[in-house]
């Protein structure tokens, strides 16, 4: 015993001449010698307070990028993208990248009040242009003035705010433009072509001033027009032209083939896998365009010095359908193609590629970027900060989508990691997909996994209840369609 005594002190010793020989040694201007013994605990510390900005809340500018109906498997995130976005790939190399972002609805107004909002289409209630007051009379839909957005706090609280954009479903009226500086919205489908300019031409004026820009184009829309001449090198020989005035009466065609509650929108009959090829050609081009133009904005937000002071975020609001289930446009179903969105987030001082692989929600976006501020968030909402998640904690929040595109269709969905149940309110229909081994969605397996398809259907209904809607109210409801888009 007197031996391990004596052996005990005698390690003790060393190992303090060590500690005192260590400390007499350290260069000037180095780590601190408890940062090189203690590495656990420092590193802990420094994720506790990874993408923390409270400090420079007073400085920074913020940014946000919409484009529209931009398909997330069509740009460089997804892995292939054709080299169709170089420059969302190079803004990828210095930003948080969710690569499975799903859109709270697939299609322009009610998907970006709910970013607006961070709050559920059914909360904020913007889920079509006109509202139904009875059967026979329809108003104009705006934004409850009791709901606060997140452009509103940042105003309340010393932005300054323009908005550019495509009008449409972005436009003012709904609730987008309150307080603002300047918003644009006088075209109907407007691209970056026309808003990019005018973006730059407002930070000239507040560039010194702390400021939150929104920008956004329909450059990827269906309802925006290519250039002349931009599919002559397309291998085509149909019927199709790819003008905006074709792609409105096919969209009209297959919302118009819903006959009873419950039918689909189809097009089987009228477009051949040729045809819609073609489509998805026109589709391409116009990324490759929308691209070149957001990427000269964020070139000229870093010509300016702007960057290393400004959050950016990009976001695309819903993507698009060329026939991957029997229709054209978006807003009439929850697939992936509609749903799946691109999501990314550049912060000042973390310039380095953070790939997110977990499901995330694009109402988590203005939560997230209020708490990297340290800024209190709004009361009530349905997002929630992913500063956790960024820092490597656990993340497991379900995602809910809904869709009433023009009272065609009554749709909602729900997402439980990988697994996606889809439940049609007109006739109870559902149909499941396993995403991890069917991205595509092309095998329902509702019948063959009951139990599972059974309690997402329970927490997707207690989930509308919980909004303060009835899925039985929705059964067999034929509705005269709202006609404006």
């Amino acid at each position: 015993m007197k031996h391990l005594q004596a052996l005990i002190v005698l390690v003790i010793v060393v190992n303090v001449v060590i500690l005192v020989l260590l400390l007499l040694r350290q260069p000037e201007g180095a780590a601190p010698l408890e940062s090189v013994l203690t590495p656990l605990a420092s590193d802990a510390a420094m994720e506790g307070s990874r993408y923390d900005l409270s400090d420079r809340t007073d400085e920074l500018n913020i940014v946000l990028i919409s484009m529209d109906a931009l398909r997330y498997d069509h740009t460089g995130l997804a892995g292939g993208g054709q080299g169709l976005t170089p420059n969302l790939d190079r803004f990828a190399d210095e930003a948080v990248v969710f690569h499975d972002a799903v859109s709270a609805a697939p299609w322009t107004l009610p998907s970006h009040m709910s970013v607006w909002t961070g709050r559920w289409p059914t909360v904020h209630g913007i889920t079509n242009k006109l509202k139904l007051l009875s059967r026979d009379q329809m108003v104009e839909t705006s934004l409850s003035a009791g709901i606060e957005t997140y452009p509103d706090a940042l105003i309340r609280q010393g932005w300054v705010a323009g908005g550019f954009t495509g009008g449409a479903g972005v436009q003012g009226r709904y609730g987008f433009s309150r307080s603002f500086d300047t918003y644009l919205d006088d075209r109907y489908f407007g691209g970056t072509d026309y808003t990019v300019p005018a973006a730059l031409e407002w930070l000239r004026s507040h560039e010194r001033e702390r400021f939150f820009l929104f920008l956004h184009g329909y450059d990827t829309h269906g309802q925006y027009p290519l250039p002349d001449g931009a599919l002559a090198d397309v291998d085509y020989s149909g019927a199709l032209d790819g003008s905006i005035e074709e792609q409105a009466r096919l969209r009209e065609q297959g919302l118009e083939s819903i006959e009873n509650p419950g039918d689909p929108s189809d097009l089987g009959g009228e477009l051949s896998a040729d045809d819609a090829r073609f489509l998805a050609e026109a589709y391409a081009s116009k990324v490759r365009l929308a691209d070149q133009r957001v990427g000269a904005f964020l070139d000229e937000l870093r010509a300016r010095g702007l960057l290393d002071r400004t959050i950016v975020g990009i976001i695309s609001d819903h993507g698009d359908e060329f026939m991957e289930h029997g229709a054209l446009d978006h807003g009439h179903s929850l697939y992936q193609e509609q749903v799946h969105v691109v999501m990314m987030l550049r912060l000042p001082g973390y310039a380095r590629r953070h790939d997110i692989p977990q499901m995330v929600r694009t109402i988590d976006l203005f939560p997230t970027v209020f708490d990297t501020l340290g800024l209190p968030g709004l009361d009530g909402v349905d997002g929630r900060s992913m500063l956790p998640l960024l820092r490597g904690q656990p993340w497991a929040e379900p995602a809910f989508a809904e869709t009433d595109y023009r009272l065609f269709v009554h749709q909602r969905m729900l997402r439980v990691g990988k697994h996606k149940l889809i439940l049609d309110l007109l006739d109870g229909g559902r149909e499941l997909y396993d995403l991890s081994a069917d991205p595509g969605e092309r095998s329902d397996i509702s019948s063959s996994e009951p139990r599972r398809t059974y309690e997402m259907e329970q927490q997707l209904r207690g989930w509308m209840e919980e909004m303060g809607t009835n899925p039985q109210d929705y059964l067999g409801v034929r509705q005269d369609p709202i006609t404006i888009f």
